[in-house]
């Protein structure tokens, strides 16, 4: 598991990157307890034809997202 740690309105959110199997899951966490709703995931298979073929970098935009939404105010 990795952790990216970040603030907002003075709380702090940890983004949480696990690889399960031939899945990577990313959710946000706060106070150990899941932050929203929201789990986003991709595929190693997803993840690494879009870096090959169009340059991206899916968990990155996976990790944003899941920030953006905290930012949003999403549930």
């Amino acid at each position: 598991m990795q952790v990216e740690k970040f603030l907002h309105d003075n709380q702090e959110f940890e983004i949480r990157i696990i690889a399960e199997g031939e899945i990577v899951f990313v959710r946000a966490f706060r106070d150990n307890n899941p932050a929203n709703q929201f789990r986003y995931s991709a595929t190693n298979k997803d993840i690494h034809d879009l870096a090959t073929v169009v340059g991206t970098d899916a968990v990155k935009h996976l990790i944003e997202s899941a920030k953006q939404d905290i930012v949003s105010g999403l549930n």
